[in-house]
C-alpha cells in the first residue's frame, strides 16, 4: 500500500529547464541585493545559442 521512494519522482532533482530558471532567479536576486548595498556582482556573458546565432 505504501509507496516506496523508488516509485515517486524525486523533487530534489530539477529538469535542466527548471535549473536554468532557478539560476536566473538567483542571479537577479543577487544583483538586486548588490544594488541595494552598492556592490558589484561579477558576471559572465551568456554564451550565444545556435538559435541566437541564426537569428542575428
Amino acid at each position: 500500500m505504501a509507496q516506496t521512494a523508488k516509485t515517486q519522482p524525486s523533487r530534489l532533482i530539477l529538469s535542466p529547464k527548471a535549473m536554468q530558471k532557478a539560476l536566473e532567479q538567483s542571479a537577479k536576486q543577487a544583483q538586486r541585493l548588490a544594488d541595494a548595498f552598492g556592490l558589484v556582482v561579477p558576471t559572465t556573458k551568456p554564451k550565444a545559442t545556435s538559435s541566437a546565432r541564426k537569428a542575428g
